[in-house]
């Protein structure tokens, strides 16, 4: 990389964020090293290995350097999706990282050996206009503000839960069943379950609290009897002990029928 001084800072940035990026702990810290690896250094390296000497001016390459990273990103969720070990942090680094290697890499064979930067110059004498410089601000604040959302877990206040009561097929010579509570509540839950079975003179109660993504399941076998009995199950919540929550119902095989 001797005499592209942009490209070796373009390495030393990448493995900076990089190590930064797999190293902090703090999300909206991580955040501003996966800023710039993943929207500024791949587009930067790629658009100057395909350009070679011939680079386009430095205000038409900051569009160019964010299109070409977000096109980057893209493409490389769909080669790391067929990774193994699918998408992850980790993955996207590496994949990053050697792509602006690589990239860097061809830039300076295209390139060949200038004598001097011919893009200093141009980069000092450069005057972008207000408008210029309130759209790239704009552009790379929403992206980074993009990206810290991301990170972000947002309380889910009004989201409303749910409670399934759901009965397995028979599939034992007994004739039982099971039957199952699951709860996708955002809190702690308390519940009364009734299962009436024909032939049998009282119900069953059970009485249990769930928390979110617990399962409770109850076993029911049918009394011996030559022809198939239902089976009625009916949950109630503890803040409506009166009013049926949920209900089912199903056919219990006879004895031996199975």
């Amino acid at each position: 990389m001797r005499g592209h001084r942009d490209l070796r800072l373009v390495i030393a940035a990448t493995l900076v964020c990089a190590v930064g990026g797999l190293i902090t702990p703090l999300g909206p810290v991580r955040v501003v090293f996966a800023t710039p690896l993943a929207l500024v250094l791949p587009g930067y390296a790629l658009t100057a290995a395909l350009f070679g000497a011939n680079r386009p001016e430095r205000l038409q390459s900051l569009p160019l350097t964010l299109g070409v990273s977000l096109a980057s990103l893209a493409l490389g969720s769909l080669l790391l999706n067929y990774v193994p070990g699918g998408i992850g942090g980790l993955a996207w680094v590496i994949l990053l990282v050697l792509m602006i290697l690589l990239s860097c890499a061809v830039a300076a064979r295209r390139r060949g050996r200038p004598r001097r930067d011919p893009g200093a110059t141009k980069w000092v004498r450069l005057r972008p206009s207000p408008l210029t410089w309130m759209l790239g601000t704009g552009s790379l604040v929403i992206a980074t503000a993009a990206l810290v959302l991301a990170q972000v877990t947002l309380d889910a206040d009004n989201v409303a839960g749910y409670t399934q009561l759901w009965v397995a097929p028979p599939g034992a010579a007994d004739g039982s069943a099971r039957l199952g509570v699951t709860s996708e509540q955002q809190q702690r839950r308390y519940y009364r379950l009734e299962v009436e079975v024909d032939g049998r003179s009282s119900p069953i109660v059970e009485t249990f609290d769930l928390a979110p993504s617990e399962t409770h399941t109850v076993t029911v076998r049918s009394n011996p009897s030559a022809s198939p009995v239902r089976l009625a199950a009916r949950l109630y919540l503890r803040a409506a002990p009166h009013d049926v929550y949920r209900k089912v119902s199903a056919w219990l095989p006879a004895r031996g029928a199975l």
